[in-house]
Order: C-alpha cells, then sequence, then structure tokens
C-alpha cells in the first residue's frame, strides 16, 4: 500500500470529524449528555451481566469517563447497580424502566440522521458500517497490544 501524505491524511481526519458531527446531532432537549446515552445504550443491548470494566472495554471510553457517566445516570434514575455475586468489590447495571423509556424516546430523534443516509446510500450503507466496524477492530486491538485502552 502507498504511502498518504499527512495532507491527505488530514483532508480524511478531517472528514471523518464532520460525519461525526454531523451524524451525532441532536436536535432535542437533551436530557442525556452523548456520553450518557451512549453508554446507557450498551447497557441496554447488553443481555449478560454489564460492568464499568465491561463498558468501558466496548466503548473505547477511559474508565473515568465511564464513571462520570453511570454517576448522571445513577443520579439521573437511569440505571441500577447490584453487587456482583462472584467480585464483591464490583456491580453489574441494569437498565431502569425510566432509563429504557428514556432511550426509546430519544431512539427516533438519535438514529433519524443515520436512517436518512441509509436510503440515501442504499447497500453502500451497510458496506460503510462494515469497513468502520474492521477499522474500530483494528484500532482496538492495537491500544490493547499497546496498554493504552
Amino acid at each position: 500500500m502507498d504511502k498518504i501524505d499527512w495532507l491527505k491524511m488530514l483532508a480524511f481526519h478531517q472528514e471523518l470529524h464532520q460525519f461525526s458531527r454531523i451524524m451525532l446531532v441532536q436536535k432535542q432537549k437533551q436530557f442525556l449528555t452523548s456520553s450518557e446515552r451512549e453508554v446507557l445504550a450498551w447497557i441496554y443491548l447488553q443481555k449478560e451481566e454489564c460492568t464499568p470494566l465491561f463498558l468501558s472495554e466496548k466503548s473505547g471510553m477511559k474508565k473515568e469517563a465511564v464513571s462520570r457517566c453511570l454517576k448522571g445516570l445513577y443520579e439521573k434514575s437511569c440505571i441500577e447497580k447490584k453487587k456482583n455475586q462472584m467480585d464483591e468489590r464490583s456491580y453489574d447495571l441494569f437498565i431502569t424502566e425510566k432509563g429504557e423509556m428514556i432511550l426509546k424516546r430519544d431512539y427516533e430523534i438519535m438514529l433519524q440522521s443515520f436512517y436518512d443516509l441509509y436510503r440515501y446510500m442504499g447497500e453502500n450503507f451497510e458496506d460503510l458500517f462494515n469497513l468502520i466496524s474492521i477499522a474500530n477492530q483494528h484500532i482496538h486491538e492495537q491500544f490493547n497490544s499497546k496498554g493504552e485502552m
């Protein structure tokens, strides 16, 4: 693979930032921060025990950031904590009815730009996110091998 000069790489970087900003714009009165919403969605989608460490590893967020989000979600009554039966120092996280209601209420607004892009791009939409998934996995493996996450 040919080496890309830094100006072209910078342009790719800017395109990715612009894409992220556009896709994650929220046009609503926010009850949750975007990070809290992301963590709450991970908890909702997790079918097994969900711990702060799991959330940090899956989301790529630092443990401190996850802790801040969990504190906010707990104070807003969106999650509950239960001591882990196997490890008394740890706890499992569960979404509450209120948390599920808020997540579902925000669902359409959160994902509207994705639905719009899907209708515009057709099959290419899935290809785009398959490539993003591959890139995320590669980056995650790189960080883990360096002990940076």
